[in-house]
């Protein structure tokens, strides 16, 4: 049986989306009719009627994108599995290798945050029309806020691992997440190194007093910053990369888009030549962006 289009309508219903375009829609159909010819994603079709507000409906629609991309790309995806047998959560997709190691993804949508959304609406509901900018300080924060949604994916606040497991040596980590609203959009390649790899990675017209979550301390930086790298050893062990995706054109639309990315390597975890043989992977089923 195919699936069936009215469960989309009663999603977007159910999260507060009111009479949305037509091919938007469509699209969207389309894309979740082919996940189902593979018989891999029962369990991602079925989160559709789960959704009952805008951030779930919306992340919802990242994974079944993201996995449609690989698909297309003649490489099928296990969804949430779990990558030791008493790990308490799974992740969200699973590529498996030729070598026997595998590549989980583990994704997360990273929306506009809530005071920049209420600026924009406050402006909108009286000029139909809105101006925002960010300033140093604004950056700043956007990039520290980027950091920590990164980091609630791998460990919680004490730095227990609650997703990646440090002891399955063969198997490749990425955290997935999507910034084409970090910003006010205008998030771009040297922007993921800064999250990662801080200032000194970085031109100095980019610097934000950011140090990276792979950064490494030097012996003379103050305690301050030997403290935050301390924070950061178990993703550093853990974390192989992170894919930044971006909607291909923003302004198109939520539903049915196409993601380019930008992978950062840990290139104190993975050796040279298999991020290479990775990216090229990545890159057949999900575009580098220009």
């Amino acid at each position: 049986m195919s699936y069936d289009r009215k469960i989309i309508e009663a999603a977007i219903q159910a999260s507060g989306g009111i009479n949305p375009p037509k091919d938007q829609v469509d699209g969207l159909w389309g894309k979740l009719l082919e996940l189902e010819k593979t018989g891999r994603y029962s369990g991602l079709l079925q989160s559709f009627r789960k959704a009952n507000n805008k951030s779930n409906l919306l992340a919802t629609v990242l994974e079944a994108t993201f996995a449609h991309q690989f698909a297309i790309a003649g490489m099928s995806l296990a969804y949430e599995v779990k990558q030791t047998a008493g790990q308490a959560s799974t992740i969200d997709f699973r590529l498996d290798g030729s070598n026997g190691g595998a590549v989980y993804f583990e994704l997360r949508l990273l929306q506009q945050d809530e005071a920049t959304v209420k600026y924009i609406d406050d402006q909108l509901s009286v000029f139909d029309a809105y101006s925002a900018h960010m300033d140093g300080k604004d950056e700043q924060k956007a990039i520290l806020r980027l950091q920590s949604a990164i980091l609630q994916k791998v460990q919680n606040r004490n730095g227990t691992p609650i997703k990646f497991m440090p002891n399955v040596a063969s198997d490749v980590n990425i955290v997935v997440i999507a910034v084409s609203d970090v910003l006010l959009g205008t998030m771009d390649s040297k922007d993921c190194l800064l999250t990662m790899y801080g200032d000194p990675e970085v031109p100095l017209y980019c610097r934000r007093g950011i140090f990276g979550l792979l950064q490494q301390p030097r012996p003379e930086d103050p305690a301050t910053i030997q403290t935050l790298a301390a924070k950061h050893a178990h993703i550093q062990g853990t974390l192989h990369g992170v894919l930044f995706l971006f909607r291909e054109n923003i302004d198109y639309g939520v539903l049915d888009y196409r993601i380019k990315q930008v992978i950062v390597w840990n290139r104190h975890l993975i050796e040279q030549g298999r991020a290479r043989i990775l990216t090229t992977k990545i890159n057949s089923a999900i575009p580098p962006l220009a």
